[in-house]
């Protein structure tokens, strides 16, 4: 809008813009509206068309009407803003000038492009008591909007959701950087970093997660120590504040940073960029995977005998699905689990364990059907239906078909490494059938994790007879070398986690950097210790509160709670408190806990 606005003001049109928001009741307006532009030659400017497929056709029936409407006004503009949708016609795209508008690629270039748009009329005020912060703190801000907006290439570590922060995010914080040191006295840092974390840029993030990491980024650059000479951005030294300078002194300053930047810019570790190329790599890859089925090879020749023994796509997805059959295990007979472990007001977990294995059962007869009805639709002996070629095309990509995905837990694994974790999960709930209640919970195997949390809740208040709203979690992380061959006093062991970012150190006890290469690692067995709210000892300024997520891509459906479906659980672990390394660092860092790998 601002770019239209620049347009406009040079061409001498600012005063005839017809800036039309689409939505809801605004097709009317937008047809009011383009008719009178273009006879009175105005600039009609209608904003989101992604927000309104329904008038899209509409949109279209107009703009083909335009190119034969007598006695158009020369100066008539339409303007039509949206993000990427396949409802926007066709043909108006194909007619019309197309810009596209997207972030510059690196940090570097995005700090270049923030400071072109900037006036050069913004820093004039010479006289001004507060220019040097206003300097300093614009610098700091466009740097922060350059940071956030790359750490989006280094997938979840960066952002559990990739947001699509914008231009006028900055340009509404300079503004009001600008507005609050002209009206109050002093800096106002805590209304600043309010501001632009909360409500500017924070309007756009969904994620709790996100939420922290983003306020604690912004508290880097509003800072009462960045109009220190010696306040650096990043351990390196490399980036920083530039001494007081005039626009043209800016540009030249950051042009001459580094082209590429490295993770530590980003407050991250170096595997960070390692995970970046990967998750690049993976991606091209599943292109090229899902492109296979849709290509068949020609007949074989008759000299060519290894051709002549290649599999078909129908004998290969067919001796695939036959394996999965075969090894498919038998459906549970709840109704003996129920009798063998009824529902018992001392044991919560009884009823977890019933609703896990319902969930188990229903998974399994998917599984097992579409396997079973793959091979017989091979031979004819029934209908190919949509859900049996979705199965068939993900043996043969490897990938995970929806018609499972629609009763299963979330996972991001291939189809083979998901059937073998689905075959181990199934084994654990047989295990806690057969020999009773296991010593140490595998916190991967559960659909739904919270349901076990809060069984293991409803179990300690009941025994000690005390409302379960008073009771909170302590967590304490054993050693490696821990014998799980008892049950806990109260609570629970869990085991079969992974942390991203950072490592256990088992010597210390503490969170420590990764090692380099190395993205995952085995967290050991922790020990969830329900206490009453008066005996809590959780030490905040020592714990870092770890985020436990179902799988490694860390986004989901935002649930009532106002959490992501993905999301499990907060968990408070020690941190080593040294220099940077306090729980700022780790929540800058993204470092989390998984239930389940990729692979």
């Amino acid at each position: 809008m601002m770019d239209i606005q620049r347009l406009a003001e040079s061409l001498d049109m600012l005063a005839k813009i017809n800036p039309i928001s689409l939505g809801q009741g605004q097709g009317p307006k937008a047809i009011a509206g383009i008719n009178e532009g273009g006879k009175s030659g105005k600039w009609v400017l209608l904003q989101n068309c992604h927000l309104a497929p329904s008038f899209m056709m509409t949109l279209e029936g107009l703009v083909e009407k335009l190119v034969d409407t007598p006695n158009l006004n020369d100066d008539f503009r339409l303007w039509l803003t949206a993000c990427p949708s396949p409802n926007f016609p066709i043909s108006i795209l194909q007619n019309g000038i197309k810009m596209t508008i997207e972030p510059p690629k690196g940090l570097k270039q995005a700090m270049v492009r923030s400071y072109l748009s900037i006036e050069e009329d913004f820093f004039a005020d010479g006289n001004s008591p507060k220019m040097f912060e206003l300097k300093k703190l614009t610098f700091g801000l466009c740097f922060f909007h350059g940071l956030i907006l790359e750490r989006r290439g280094f997938g979840p570590v960066g952002w559990n959701n990739a947001y699509g922060f914008s231009e006028p995010d900055r340009d509404i914080s300079r503004l009001q950087l600008k507005a609050f040191l002209d009206d109050f006295e002093g800096v106002p840092y805590e209304a600043l970093l309010y501001m632009g974390s909360e409500a500017n840029y924070g309007g756009r993030v969904t994620d709790n997660q996100d939420r922290r990491a983003i306020v604690e980024i912004l508290k880097n650059y509003y800072t009462a120590d960045i109009m220190k000479e010696d306040y650096k951005f990043s351990v390196s030294g490399i980036y920083y504040a530039p001494p007081d300078t005039d626009h043209a002194g800016y540009l030249e300053f950051i042009k001459a940073l580094p082209m590429n930047t490295t993770p530590e810019v980003f407050w991250l570790h170096n595997n960070a960029k390692l995970t970046a190329a990967i998750n690049e790599g993976v991606y091209i890859l599943n292109s090229c995977m899902s492109l296979m089925s849709s290509f068949g090879g020609g007949p074989a020749g008759d000299d060519d005998e290894d051709d002549a023994k290649a599999q078909t796509p129908e004998e290969k997805f067919s001796d695939i699905s036959a394996d999965f059959a075969s090894r498919c295990p038998d459906i549970c007979d709840i109704g003996a689990v129920i009798r063998t472990y009824p529902v018992q007001y001392e044991q919560c977990l009884n009823v977890v364990l019933h609703m896990e294995l319902g969930k188990f059962n229903r998974l399994q007869k998917k599984v097992k059907s579409t396997c079973v009805n793959l091979g017989k639709a091979v031979k004819g002996l029934v209908v190919f239906s949509p859900e049996l070629e979705q199965v068939g095309n993900g043996c043969l990509t490897n990938k995970i078909p929806e018609p499972w995905m629609g009763v299963s837990y979330p996972s991001l694994k291939p189809m083979s490494s998901y059937f073998d974790d689905f075959l181990g999960r199934w084994k654990f709930m047989q295990q806690w059938v057969n020999t009773g209640i296991p010593h140490v919970f595998w916190f991967s195997a559960y659909f739904f994790q919270q349901a076990f949390l809060t069984g293991v809740l409803q179990n300690f208040a009941r025994q000690d007879k005390i409302p379960i709203d008073r009771v909170v979690w302590n967590f304490e992380v054993m050693k490696r070398s821990f014998g799980n061959d008892e049950h806990p006093s109260k609570g629970a062991y869990v085991n079969g986690m992974f942390m991203a970012g950072a490592r256990w150190d088992d010597d210390a006890m503490v969170v420590e950097d990764s090692f380099p290469k190395v993205l995952w690692d085995d967290f050991p067995t922790m020990w969830f210790k329900p206490v009453e709210i008066e005996q809590d000892s959780i030490e905040k300024d020592k714990m870092y509160m770890c985020p436990i997520y179902k799988t490694s891509d860390r986004k989901g459906v935002l649930s009532t709670s106002g959490h992501s479906s993905n999301f499990i659980m907060y968990v408070a672990i020690s941190h080593s408190c040294t220099g940077h390394h306090c729980e700022t660092f780790w929540t800058k860092r993204g470092v989390a806990l998984i239930s389940q790998t990729d692979d």
